[in-house]
């Protein structure tokens, strides 16, 4: 198949350093661990989420200051693809209005895959602290099908003291059903993990903060560029 084909291809791109290209840091090692199962919600207390690497390498691309912690991690089983984000956050702002769109004015974490560099086909999973969620597939650059779903998504957040955490499950055959096949050990899926901060202001308004996992080459915020993009590593045997 033609994403397994170039695969490696990809990721030599991805990890590229040079200009338009994602930061040589930006990979996951993305562990396969057949068997385990997780409990949605929010709390983030299983063995299995200590067992896996932790990815706290964000920053704000944007802005000069001190960005709140951030981790994100993630495994596979036979049948799941298992993620969670833990957000810093002193004020968690919710979104206003109902529906998906409402996702999009508030504090969130993000989850982009992508089936090529170019992102000539991706899609999107945005969750809120309320449990919401925003999804979309998506072509570069910006054309947006926003009555996409991907099906069997869910997704339990929880707020506390210190922030808000997210945990979520994405069935392995929707991602195949997506077209993303490289799912064994040693391949390779392109990838870029977010996060939206959104705080009150002056005069009643939102001041909107951007973190990312990668670096994009963009001057303004834009998470919808190749450069924004990392790659998960499949590593580990499934039984």
């Amino acid at each position: 198949m033609k994403f397994l084909t170039l695969s490696l291809m990809l990721y030599l791109l991805l990890t590229s350093t040079s200009a338009g290209e994602a930061d040589d840091e930006c990979t996951y090692s993305l562990e396969q661990h057949p068997g385990t199962s997780i409990n949605l919600d929010g709390r983030l207390d299983e063995e299995a989420w200590r067992q896996v690497p932790r990815e706290d390498r964000f920053a704000f691309p944007w802005r000069e200051e001190l960005t709140p912690a951030t981790s994100f991690r993630a495994f596979l089983t036979e049948h799941t693809l298992y993620f969670a984000f833990e957000a810093e956050d002193s004020q968690v702002t919710k979104g206003e209005g109902e529906g998906e769109r409402a996702v999009e004015r508030g504090d969130r974490v993000e989850i982009f895959f992508s089936l090529d560099a170019e992102l000539e086909r991706y899609f999107s999973v945005e969750i809120d602290p309320w449990s919401r969620i925003l999804d979309y597939s998506a072509s570069h650059y910006r054309q947006f099908d926003q009555d996409w779903d991907l099906p069997g998504l869910q997704a339990q957040a929880a707020i506390g003291p210190g922030g808000y955490t997210v945990e979520a499950a994405i069935p392995v055959s929707s991602l195949t059903g997506f077209g993303i096949e490289a799912l064994r050990n040693g391949s390779h899926i392109i990838a870029g993990l977010f996060r939206a901060e959104f705080s009150p202001g002056a005069d009643q308004q939102v001041l909107e903060k951007w973190i990312s996992w990668c670096t994009p080459a963009s001057e303004t915020p834009d998470f919808h560029i190749p450069s924004a993009f990392g790659v998960f590593v499949v590593s580990g045997e499934q039984d």
